[in-house]
């Protein structure tokens, strides 16, 4: 016979086998004993004599009870995970009241003993193989090695276990106490991830359990269970920056306001306290202070180092740097105690002068850059340097902290601009698109964005978790050489058209203020958003209100003097916290 015609003989004889060792076994369901296997030939005889009809119903109640089963099977593991899923919600909810319970301190022996106990389970949950591609998947946009968003990479086992700019984020053994924990369960800020939804309960469950069983690498990891370096909750960054009483005044004797200078003085820097009616000018080797509600001359700050280029309170008002010095001959950016009119730092000494800084928001930092190409970050503790950022290949013309306090944003006249870990420096992205300077930089409230004011006349907005453009417009006519952004997110841009401009953040124009005369060099929000300040190159000061642009007062970079302007004492503030 031929062979492929064996072979559909043996295989028939087979199934039939098969479907009458079935339809045995169902016809003697309950029996003690099974029956023994049947040969071929009784197989073939069984179904020669077997009732068609008899054949047809069995293998029918059999399909009936498979299909049952299945759907039984279904709808235990939708009940599985419907319990799974109350139970990791259950466990969110007791998370934050978990954190609050304070633990006692384990004896050094039982914590060792948890250790080897620990070591020999075996883990069930590992780095590679579970946390990794959750990582990769959620987190690496933001936390791959070459951005480090905060200053955490989680691009590798050893990267993440060391942590970010606020510190260690796994403690192995305890993730209560793992600041990852709290970012993905959203209970502190940053959130993670930040756009879009967060990670599911399951999702959550998987890490807590990883670290709940050491934070192993591998299968073959030894497992050990490691303190915290230093406090569990780490220090929130706004803290040296928050003030207990009234918003920072001048509360102290000022000096005069020297006699004018013979020549005019370009209001290239001006500053609006953000938490006070208070606004400072750069004027000759001084700094003139008003109060925005009745615009009154308070005084003056004396800079005797030389020209100032730039002028920025610290995020709540307490703080005022001057940034400045003498042209191919000195440098040096002063800091003064608002309250006490008293210096209380001076940084950067050098040969040229520093052309822009800015405070962190935690008061910690100072950051500076000038003619030389590099941007300098010191600390404000000591006054020691504690990094340099040197890719800038031209005069670095604008540096700004973001209000979170993770980046470091730097411009320069040929159209760099870079993003830096402002804890450490590292580089996190180059943005390109300005084709000119970049004269100045600001960011919304909430660190999202970005904005740049360039000397082709445009502005550009820029994602600073993307590191990406948002959009680019044309915003003045000639330079634009200033931006601000207010805690509504309206944002100032004045230029060498003379113009004031204010903007919505799709780049819509929302109002103008009348011309100042000569390029207008520098413009700020002040007392909340609620006035707009614009100064030009001829020392002319405008302000107006913000809602109908009507002028409220004429100032100048260069005021007349006022004999032993006093300033009544205040009773002295509560220290910042």
């Amino acid at each position: 016979m031929h062979v492929k015609r064996l072979k559909r003989i043996g295989f028939v004889t087979v199934t039939v086998a098969m479907v009458c060792g079935a339809l045995s076994i169902f016809s003697r369901a309950g029996a003690d004993e099974a029956p023994a296997a049947p040969t071929p030939d009784a197989v073939l005889d069984q179904l020669l004599h077997s009732d068609p009809a008899a054949l047809r119903a069995a293998l029918e109640a059999m399909r009936v009870q498979a299909d049952a089963l299945t759907a039984e099977s279904a709808a235990l593991r939708a009940q599985q995970a419907e319990l799974e899923g109350k139970l990791a919600g259950v466990r969110k909810l007791l998370d934050p009241l978990m954190a609050l319970v304070p633990k006692p301190a384990a004896p050094a022996a039982m914590a060792g003993e948890a250790e080897v106990a620990l070591a020999s389970a075996g883990p069930k949950v590992t780095f590679t193989q579970d946390i990794f591609p959750i990582f990769e998947a959620k987190c690496l946009s933001c936390h791959e090695e070459a951005k480090r968003r905060g200053g955490l990479s989680l691009a590798t086992f050893n990267h993440a276990m060391e942590g970010g700019s606020s510190g260690q984020v796994i403690v192995p053994g305890d993730p209560d106490g793992s600041r990852l924990i709290k970012l993905v369960l959203q209970m502190t800020e940053p959130i993670m991830p930040p756009k879009g939804e967060g990670l599911d309960d399951e999702t959550i469950e998987k890490i807590r359990q990883w670290i709940r069983e050491g934070a192993p690498r591998d299968p073959g990891s030894k497992v050990m269970l490691a303190k915290a370096n230093g406090p569990k909750a780490p220090e929130e960054i706004f803290i040296a920056a928050q003030l207990d009483g009234p918003p920072p005044m001048p509360g102290a004797a000022l000096a005069s306001v020297a006699a004018p200078h013979a020549r005019g003085i370009v209001a290239r820097a001006l500053a609006a306290s953000p938490t006070a009616p208070l606004l400072a000018i750069a004027g000759d080797r001084q700094v003139v202070l008003h109060e925005l509600d009745g615009f009154k001359l308070l005084g003056a700050l004396p800079f005797p180092e030389g020209d100032i280029f730039s002028l920025t309170f610290s995020f709540n008002g307490q703080l005022l740097l001057a940034t400045g010095g003498q042209e191919a001959s000195s440098a040096s950016a002063v800091v003064w105690d608002v309250r006490k009119g008293e210096r209380v730092g001076t940084y950067g000494r050098g040969y040229d002068t520093i052309l822009a800084g800015d405070i962190s928001p935690d008061h910690r930092m100072i950051a500076l850059g000038g003619p030389d190409r590099k941007v300098r970050v010191y600390s404000t503790a000591d006054g020691s340097m504690l990094y340099e950022c040197a890719q800038h290949t031209d005069w670095v013309l604008s540096v700004k902290f973001s209000p979170d306090g993770e980046l470091l944003a730097s411009g320069d006249r040929a159209g760099n601009l870079f993003l830096w870990q402002a804890a450490n420096g590292r580089p996190v992205e180059s943005l390109r698109g300005h084709t000119g300077a970049i004269f100045d930089l600001a960011y919304t409230m909430d660190s999202a964005i970005l904005s740049s004011a360039g000397g082709e006349g445009k502005v550009f907005m820029w994602d600073t978790w993307a590191y990406t453009g948002i959009r680019s417009f044309d915003a003045h006519g000639g330079a634009a050489f200033a931006i601000d952004i207010n805690k509504a997110g309206e944002m100032l841009t004045c230029g060498m058209d003379g113009l004031t401009k204010r903007w919505d953040l799709n780049g819509a124009v929302q109002g103008q203020f009348e011309s100042i005369g000569d390029w207008a060099y520098e413009t700020v929000f002040g007392k909340d958003g609620a006035v707009v300040i614009s100064g030009g190159w001829n020392g002319a000061v405008a302000v107006w209100n913000r809602a109908d642009a009507a002028r409220l007062a004429s100032l100048t970079t260069n005021p007349a003097p006022e004999s032993n302007v006093q300033v009544a004492a205040a009773a002295p503030a509560p220290a910042a916290r």
